[in-house]
């Protein structure tokens, strides 16, 4: 068969169809070059029409980045930072919708629907549990149900892929978790600072009764956290921008919205936008969410574990 290059004109797009023969630990990137948004559109004339490609893909990628500081930023109803972080949220819905970017629009979607459930949750003090779970459900059923109308709307696969284990996966992934555990406990040591009012929830209770709730939680919370960083926020910017820029960004959100976390300060948002580019890495290397929920699951007992015991 004898392949022109005429018949490779034309064929690029902005929403790819799912490749197929792929490898997995390939998909991802694949996925981000098929989709950049940069690209230009040409008239017949082979002019350019409309939005430049730089100025569009500019413009999408600060929009998918503002959803990601949307989340990173305290929800405190009734303050001034909440009125601008939801004005924010809604100039940047909109400029999603004029741009016609399915990438911005998913994302507009998704984290309007999480930033929701986090205010109704503050507001209605809801128990953290109930938040968490309506967060890590209701963002993607919701998208899915727009995209049931709308095609565009239909999230990317590589959101949610489960990928594959690679060959450095478990060493890469122990090591991480072995380091996160071990600076957090040298931070811990040496700063001794108060824990946050789940921790000294857990103190109360016995060792065993502590051990559960801090796996209970470990299982649940990086649900929501994966599926934004490593997913959404990750894929979109990697539309735009490469996955390189796409992992040091994601990377960036990720430790700060642990400003307030445990480790907290600027220590801790270095340490955990550390651990978001080696989740980030883990994520591109195998092609979808699951090394890095593991990972980020494990970490997340092991640091849980060690707070409880530290500080006690």
């Amino acid at each position: 068969m004898i392949l022109r290059v005429e018949d490779l004109r034309g064929t690029h797009r902005s929403e790819p169809d799912e490749p197929t023969s792929a490898r997995p630990s390939r998909l991802l990137d694949q996925a981000m070059t098929a989709g950049r948004e940069g690209h230009v559109t040409t008239r017949g004339d082979g002019h350019p029409a409309g939005i430049q490609s730089s100025a569009r893909g500019t413009l999408v990628g600060i929009c998918v980045v503002v959803l990601g500081c949307s989340i990173v930023i305290p929800i405190r109803p009734g303050t001034a930072t909440f009125t601008a972080t939801v004005g924010a949220l809604v100039l940047v819905t909109v400029l999603a919708l004029v741009l016609r970017s399915p990438a911005a629009t998913r994302a507009a979607v998704f984290v309007d629907t999480m930033f929701v459930c986090f205010v109704a949750g503050a507001l209605g003090h809801w128990p953290p549990a109930l938040t968490t779970v309506l967060v890590c459900a209701l963002p993607p059923l919701l998208l899915y149900a727009a995209g049931r109308h709308r095609a565009t709307l239909r999230p990317a696969l590589p959101w949610f892929r489960r990928g594959r284990l690679t060959p450095e996966a478990p060493w890469f992934g122990l090591a991480t978790v072995v380091l996160s555990a071990l600076a957090l406990t040298i931070w811990a040591l040496i700063v001794r600072p108060e824990p946050a009012q789940y921790l000294r929830d857990l103190q109360s209770l016995p060792l065993w009764l502590a051990v559960l709730g801090v796996v209970g939680f470990a299982l649940v919370n990086p649900i929501w956290e994966e599926m934004l960083y490593r997913g959404v926020l990750l894929t979109e910017l990697g539309r735009v921008w490469g996955p390189k820029v796409a992992v040091t960004l994601q990377a960036v959100l990720f430790g700060a919205a642990h400003f307030a976390g445990f480790p907290s300060g600027i220590a801790g948002m270095i340490m955990a936008a550390g651990w978001g580019f080696a989740l980030g890495v883990m994520r591109l290397r195998s092609g979808g969410l699951l090394v890095s929920y593991v990972v980020h699951v494990t970490a997340n007992a092991v640091i849980g574990v060690l707070a409880v015991m530290v500080l006690r």
